[in-house]
């Protein structure tokens, strides 16, 4: 007989307690995957080299793989992108909001006026924060961004977002939302402009660095994805902060 060989790429730890049988893939986001490696590397290519990303459509046309395949690699490629390490130096955050009202049924009651009509929003908040280049010498990195889905813009859940992203000595800059004013306090310094008085720059003051990555943000999930789940939405934040990532200061 033969002598019998494991399948190609499958390794085994070599101590003799574990023994324990691994391949590349073991434990990352491509955990137990049946597609071959190849066909990964050309979605991650594929998905990097755009300039707002691509749809699980776009990207199931381009590998030859079905739409749910494809919506699958897409967030496990998502997932990867994702940049863990804290932002110092001076960093900017901002709040928006993604979606919109819901569909309105002609057999509904009316939802009223005021709170009345705030169950019926589908709007998603979502705080957004980047970092300043510390250096403006063409060719330096031009700074990270992250985005984060938040319960209702609130004090704590603010401040549970930013804890885990931006370092205790960083310089804050914000505008004048209370959640952002007492999250202040947490950091090294912290400035605000103040948009209700028309107020959008002062000296070096401004948040106009991050409501450009909002912007983005916006442009893209309408442009390319069109609509996205709240429960998914961190995913392509991190998709697309990594893109913003990769900017260069130019001058």
């Amino acid at each position: 007989m033969g002598k019998r060989r494991a399948r190609p790429g499958l390794y085994q730890c070599s101590s003799g307690d574990c023994r324990f049988q691994f391949t590349v893939t073991t434990h990352t986001p491509l955990h137990s995957t049946k597609l071959p490696l190849s066909v990964w590397l050309r979605g991650m290519w594929l998905m990097l080299q755009s300039d707002k990303g691509l749809s699980s459509v776009r990207l199931a046309e381009a590998l030859g793989v079905s739409q749910p395949t494809a919506w699958r690699m897409g967030h496990a490629l998502r997932l990867m992108a994702a940049r863990e390490h804290m932002l110092d130096g001076t960093v900017e955050i901002d709040h928006f909001y993604l979606g919109g009202r819901a569909r309105i049924n002609p057999d509904d009651p009316p939802p009223g006026r005021g709170r009345k009509g705030l169950p019926n929003t589908q709007k998603t908040p979502v705080m957004a924060i980047v970092q300043r280049p510390d250096d403006v010498t063409p060719g330096t990195p031009a700074g990270d961004a992250r985005a984060a889905v938040v319960t209702g813009l609130s004090l704590r859940a603010a401040a549970r977002a930013a804890e885990a992203q931006i370092d205790p000595d960083a310089y804050l800059m914000s505008d004048e939302a209370t959640a952002f004013i007492a999250l202040g306090e947490n950091y090294a310094r912290h400035d605000t402009v103040k948009h209700s008085s028309r107020e959008y720059v002062r000296d070096a003051v401004h948040v106009n660095s991050v409501e450009g990555f909002n912007a983005r943000i916006r442009r893209t999930i309408a442009g390319v994805f069109h609509h996205i789940s709240p429960q998914h939405a961190d995913l392509y934040f991190h998709e697309i902060g990594f893109r913003w990532s990769q900017r260069i200061v130019t001058g």
